[in-house]
């Protein structure tokens, strides 16, 4: 009985979760292509914590499979794995021509711009550690967000250190 509720609610959350990247999906197709630096940045900042809250979500789903027979865990697992890369696919996707433009005039980035490319590095760092999602991925794609991210890191202006002497 606990274990068909369980399969339940795991079914009514991965429709929940493909209704999120359906809308994650419409969000990113009426996005217009940013006409200039201070626009790209912006939209790179806003995509964020929508492709976090559903990450979010994904992540503790995962966490609750263990209440299902193994065979269905390891369906939904594959189902879960599958909505992981098509969510950080669209990421990529979503936030490549906003890199590319921050990184066409990187010098009129505004002061801390470093510090949110450094922490989009860090998570793409992360995710370079599940190679079943990394393998899902477009790796020309990837690598060419890396790739931008890290140099727009390296040349927009880091924060201010004003405890230094």
């Amino acid at each position: 009985m606990q274990m068909k509720t369980a399969d339940r609610t795991i079914q009514l959350q991965l429709s929940l979760l493909q209704e999120d990247l359906v809308r994650l999906q419409a969000l990113c197709s009426r996005l217009p292509p940013p006409p200039d630096v201070t626009m790209a940045l912006r939209q790179f900042k806003e995509l964020g914590p929508s492709f976090e809250a559903v990450a979010a979500f994904t992540s503790v789903l995962r966490s609750n499979t263990g209440a299902l027979d193994e065979g269905r865990r390891l369906q939904v697992e594959a189902q879960l794995r599958q909505l992981t890369v098509s969510l950080w696919q669209l990421h990529l996707l979503a936030v490549a021509p906003r890199l590319e433009k921050m990184a066409a005039n990187v010098g009129h980035l505004p002061i801390g711009t470093r510090f949110v490319l450094e922490r989009w590095l860090k998570q793409l760092n992360e995710l370079r550690t599940d190679a079943d999602i990394v393998a899902g991925l477009d790796p020309a794609l990837l690598g060419q967000v890396e790739a931008t991210a890290r140099q727009v890191a390296c040349d927009a202006t880091d924060l201010p250190d004003f405890g230094r002497g």
